[in-house]
């Protein structure tokens, strides 16, 4: 498949323009029909021409609630995708971490804890490096974003305790900063409703964080689509 680039997208910077060239197109490269399998993380590594998203939870036929992370291997003629068996818990956004790592988002379950989980690109072990602010669980880690200067920002709402698999929350929603070589971790901000996505302005000096406050999803279907934060 593929369509008129300026159909689907609009370029607010000349700098995108260059970087696309004058006449992109769109094409599909890999779906599932069976579950919402490319919602979240999209970590790209160049080097393996491989790319790692995180499903949208759903519930599996064991009536488990489930989220998977998939590997689109895109040097395969079609694509191909891989899903991965790891640690990390309910996975949601991601970031490159390194040459051969992904930190991942993990919401947490009723039994395992939210956090940011460092994930091998080779073997696919995880571990987790952040699991508390001061003690206290963290909620449900969604998003993340690393500077420059090493600091790792993220943000944690409260949405797996609404979707029913958190316990009831320690911590209000809030995003973070936090340092792993001094261990340093600070609220940066408290004011959002439901603090979900994050990224930093190309020069660093600004984070742009969504709210997605307005509307809270309870991961069910309305008419083919999820409804899901």
């Amino acid at each position: 498949m593929s369509s008129n680039f300026e159909s689907f997208f609009q370029i607010h910077d000349q700098r995108f323009a260059a970087i696309v060239g004058p006449s992109p197109t769109i094409e599909l490269l890999a779906e599932n029909k069976d579950y919402p399998f490319a919602h979240e993380a999209g970590v790209f590594f160049p080097e393996t021409n491989s790319l790692y998203i995180t499903s949208n939870r759903f519930t599996s036929h064991e009536n488990q609630k489930k989220i998977y992370i998939t590997r689109v291997n895109l040097d395969q003629k079609p694509v191909t995708c891989e899903e991965i068996s790891t640690d990390v818990p309910m996975g949601n956004g991601g970031i490159n971490y390194g040459r051969d790592h992904v930190l991942f988002c993990g919401q947490g379950t009723m039994t395992e804890p939210s956090g940011l989980y460092r994930m091998s690109t080779a073997s696919h072990k995880s571990e987790l490096l952040k699991g508390d602010f001061f003690g206290r669980p963290f909620n449900s880690v969604n998003d993340v974003v690393v500077h420059t200067d090493g600091s790792i920002w993220f943000t944690d709402p409260i949405y797996g305790y609404e979707q029913g698999y958190r316990p009831q929350p320690c911590l209000p929603n809030q995003v973070y900063r936090w340092c792993p070589s001094t261990g340093n971790i600070r609220a940066v901000a408290d004011g959002f409703g439901r603090p979900n996505g994050i990224c930093f302005s190309p020069d660093e000096k600004t984070v742009y964080i969504t709210d997605t406050d307005r509307v809270h999803g309870d991961g069910s279907v309305v008419d083919g689509r999820v409804s899901s934060m």
